[in-house]
C-alpha cells in the first residue's frame, strides 16, 4: 500500500513539474505584456508587474500606420487559417475515406508516400514553391499562401482521417446499402457523423498551422497589408531596440483564439486523438 502511495506521489510531482515547465513561458509572456519598458529593461525584472499598464494592448488596436495595422493582420490570418482548414478537411476527408475503404493497386505505397511528405521540412520546399507561385502570379496573395499551407496540412490530415475511417466497422455501411442507401448517402449519413472527433482534431491542426505559420508568410507576403499576425508581430523586434511590451501583448492576442478553440473543442479533440489510433 505504501509503495502504491509513494508511486502515486512521485507521479503527481512529475506532472506538476512538467506543467510548470509548459506553462511558465506563457505566464511570463502575459506578465511581460503588462510591464512598462523601463521595468522590462531593468537589471532585476520582477515576475509580477509593479506598475501594470495596458499600453501594449492599446497600441495594438489604436495604432494604424503604413507599416503597423494589427486589425488588418488579424483579418489576413483569420482568412488564411479558415480557408486552409476548409480546403484541407475537404481533401483529407475524401482522400482518407478512399484509401481506407477502397482496395486498389499501390494503395499501401500511396498511404506511406502521403505520410512521408510530412517529414519534409518547409525550408526544403520553400524555393520550389516560391518559383511555382511566382510563375502563377500567386506571390503576395492570401490565396497563394493558403495553397502553400494546404500542401503541408493535407498529408497529415489525410493520414489522420484514414485512421478514423479504419476504426469504423465497414459492416455499418454494408447494412445501410442493404436498406437501399447509395455510396454518397452511406458516407454522409452513416460514416461521416461517426468521425466528428477526427474532424475536430484534424481541423484544429490545420487551423493552427495556418494561424501560427511564419516561414512561408514572411517569404511569400511582400507588402505590409498582406502580412499575417506572426509576421507582423515579429516586425516589432528591431535592430537596435525591441518594444517587448507590445510584442508580448501581440503574442498573447495571437494565442487567445487557439486557447479558446481548444477549450471549446477539448472533448472532441481528446477523443479524436485516441480513437483514430485503434483499428476496430
Amino acid at each position: 500500500m505504501k509503495t502504491k502511495k509513494g508511486g502515486k506521489a512521485v507521479t503527481v510531482i512529475l506532472v506538476i513539474i512538467v506543467c510548470i515547465f509548459a506553462l511558465f513561458p506563457f505566464i511570463w509572456m502575459i506578465s511581460t505584456s503588462f510591464k512598462t519598458n523601463s521595468e522590462i529593461y531593468t537589471a532585476a525584472p520582477t515576475f509580477v508587474p509593479k506598475h501594470p499598464t495596458m499600453d501594449g494592448y492599446t497600441s495594438m488596436f489604436t495604432t494604424e500606420t503604413a507599416t503597423f495595422n494589427f486589425k488588418q493582420w488579424a483579418a489576413n490570418s483569420i482568412f488564411v487559417a479558415f480557408l486552409t482548414t476548409i480546403f484541407s478537411m475537404i481533401i483529407a476527408v475524401l482522400g482518407g475515406y478512399g484509401i481506407s475503404r477502397y482496395r486498389f493497386k499501390g494503395r499501401g505505397a500511396l498511404s506511406y508516400i502521403v505520410l512521408t511528405t510530412q517529414v519534409l521540412p518547409g525550408s526544403l520546399l520553400m524555393i520550389p514553391l516560391y518559383i511555382i507561385m511566382s510563375n502563377l502570379g500567386l506571390l503576395n496573395t492570401k490565396i497563394g499562401l493558403m495553397l502553400a499551407y494546404v500542401t503541408f496540412t493535407v498529408p497529415f490530415c489525410t493520414w489522420m482521417m484514414k485512421g478514423f475511417f479504419d476504426s469504423i466497422p465497414i459492416s455499418l455501411e454494408e447494412a445501410a446499402r442493404v436498406d437501399g442507401a447509395g455510396t454518397f448517402r452511406c458516407f454522409f449519413t452513416v460514416t461521416l457523423p461517426l468521425t466528428v472527433p477526427g474532424l475536430v482534431s484534424t481541423g484544429l491542426f490545420a487551423f493552427i498551422n495556418g494561424w501560427n505559420e511564419y516561414l512561408f508568410a514572411s517569404s511569400f507576403m511582400q507588402s505590409y497589408d498582406n502580412w499575417t499576425l506572426p509576421v507582423g508581430i515579429a516586425s516589432f523586434k528591431g535592430q537596435y531596440a525591441t518594444d517587448w511590451g507590445t510584442l508580448m501583448a501581440g503574442s498573447v492576442l495571437i494565442t487567445i483564439p487557439v486557447v479558446i478553440l481548444f477549450l471549446c473543442l477539448q472533448k472532441h479533440l481528446v477523443g479524436g486523438m485516441t480513437a483514430g489510433a485503434v483499428k476496430q
